[in-house]
């Protein structure tokens, strides 16, 4: 773990939006981006890290990056279907390393590069952000006094906008790229997740689709959750969890926790002859939107700690990872 009270030098493998998020609260914590590895010097992306970065150094090459000495730390920015490609590179540097998800696109592939030999995972970390949420750790302690009732869990991607963006080759893996952030959240909420019955649904069997999935979960505790991973459909997504003290808690969005409890009571009236039972509000956690939700204190963490169990390690990372794979079985 690098000293909170030292200047820490942190090296970029890849400068894309996701990039510039980073680079902004590293800034704010007072630490210095000496180094960024793009594809080109005259690219725009690069422009505009230097922009936000002046004094970083530019290299085309990672394992130069890599062994670099004023780069004590290392954020990898990488498009998702790239950092596996290079994750074993990463694995065996001693650097300190925060890869955005995912890190690679298969339980198979992450597995057998966590076997290679004379690899370090004591300080490599997976990014994901909402575990760091003031939302989601309220929800957090609340789960952990006790008494949930049930859970559920919901979904709905956007694949046309997805697969217009990235193409067709994202549609197959629209969990692992972006479903993969409130599964992660609730599991590190709720703790393993046991699937007990799957059901999926695909537009069409002869074409690429996505693939729509209804699933009946369980925790260790035998709390009872039901998960809903759906195309298109308009919901609130999010995770919402009843409790035994009468209490509804509801991530939707993920950045706002609002927690309800009773009715308010709207009688008819003329008019109006429909009564009415509207939730009764009695908290709202809101994420401060200075940086992209949950950079700032993820960055903190990595650079500085403690590290605790809010950090995403790659052993957790190949857990999700074979979680997700599961939803696409019928059970």
């Amino acid at each position: 773990m690098l000293s909170p009270s030292t200047k820490i030098g942190v090296g970029f493998i890849g400068v894309g939006s996701i990039a510039l998020d980073h680079a902004l609260v590293i800034l704010q914590l007072g630490h210095s981006i000496v180094a960024a590895c793009s594809t080109s010097e005259d690219s725009p992306r690069w422009k505009q890290f230097k922009k936000i970065a002046p004094e970083a150094r530019y290299f085309s090459d990672i394992d130069a990056l890599l062994e670099d000495t004023d780069v004590e730390a290392i954020v990898v920015c990488l498009p998702w279907f790239v950092t596996e490609g290079v994750l074993a590179k990463l694995l065996v540097s001693s650097k300190q390393i925060l890869i955005e998800k995912p890190a690679a696109l298969s339980a198979n592939t992450l597995e057998d590069l966590l076997a290679l030999p004379g690899i370090d995972v004591s300080n490599k970390i997976v990014g994901f952000n909402r575990r760091y949420f003031s939302s989601v750790q309220k929800l957090k302690e609340r789960i952990n006094k006790g008494g949930i009732k049930t859970v559920e869990i919901s979904i709905s991607e956007l694949v046309a906008r997805l697969g217009k963006k990235f193409g067709p080759s994202i549609i197959p893996n629209i969990l692992v790229y972006n479903s993969c952030h409130i599964l992660d959240t609730s599991i590190y909420l709720l703790g393993e997740l046991k699937l007990l019955k799957n059901y999926s649904h695909s537009k069409s069997k002869k074409s690429l689709s996505f693939q729509s999935s209804f699933s009946f979960l369980e925790t260790d505790s035998g709390v009872p959750v039901s998960l809903i991973i759906t195309e298109e459909n308009p919901l609130p997504v999010g995770i919402r969890i009843l409790f035994d003290d009468e209490t509804t808690w509801h991530l939707s969005p993920m950045e706002q926790l609002n927690v309800f409890k009773g009715y308010v009571v709207i009688d008819p009236v003329d008019g109006d002859k429909i009564r009415k039972y509207i939730p009764r509000k009695i908290l709202t956690v809101t994420e401060d939107n200075k940086f992209k939700a949950g950079f700032l204190e993820q960055m903190k963490f990595f650079l500085e700690g403690p590290k605790g169990n809010l950090n995403e390690n790659l052993s957790e990372h190949l857990r999700l990872l074979k979680f997700l794979e599961s939803l696409s079985c019928e059970l």
